[in-house]
């Protein structure tokens, strides 16, 4: 192999480690990002921390989501027929993750004393009660209609979902969130484990 010699020497150099700098912060300005590392709905960034843990039932019992992951349906009205499909359809998603179902709880959150019977609300699907402001700011974001929202196990709002539910898209990032999290738990344990 020749080497290059001479007055190449530096524009060589400078196309080996400036092009790919540059276009690195192209593809980062411009958000750009691969087709394998998209979201269905919107990542909230930062996390909102929502504090679940002073939701309340209608019977003034508090929710119950140690390691659990929370899809929140924020409900200002009557439950119709809108609403009742938007449950249903989170409903099949969450059978949909099969092994992981007992990871994720279904809410139906309205404000206290709401409008929403819990009686005719499908199975497995909890209502739950909160204040006002909470239910208003979940409702509607920037003006859009807000279909779901996923929570994480520590009470973070991390995604929102506008209306019309998209039940698949929901599903599909779910299954990635839930993926991760079991990664990162594995990975802690094995670091507590060669740390002792």
């Amino acid at each position: 192999m020749t080497m290059i010699k001479g007055r190449w020497q530096l524009p060589v150099l400078l196309a080996l480690f400036v092009v790919p700098t540059l276009a690195a912060m192209v593809l980062v300005f411009t958000d750009w990002r691969p087709a394998g590392f998209t979201n269905n709905g919107d990542l909230v960034q930062p996390a909102e921390q929502l504090s679940p843990g002073q939701w309340r039932s209608a019977r003034g019992e508090p929710l119950q989501f140690a390691g659990d992951w929370l899809v929140v349906v924020p409900q200002t009205s009557a439950c119709g027929d809108d609403c009742e499909q938007r449950l249903d359809t989170l409903s099949r998603a969450r059978i949909a993750l099969d092994r992981d179902i007992d990871r994720v709880q279904l809410l139906l959150l309205q404000p206290a004393d709401g409008p929403v019977d819990p009686a005719v609300i499908p199975e497995g699907i909890r209502v739950m009660e909160a204040d006002a402001d909470t239910v208003a700011d979940l409702n509607v974001h920037q003006g859009a209609a807000m279909a779901a929202h996923i929570v994480d196990y520590r009470g973070y709002h991390v995604m929102r979902y506008a209306a019309p539910l998209d039940g698949a898209g929901l599903l599909d990032d779910l299954e990635k969130l839930l993926r991760l999290s079991k990664e990162e738990a594995e990975r802690r344990a094995q670091e507590e484990a060669t740390a002792e």
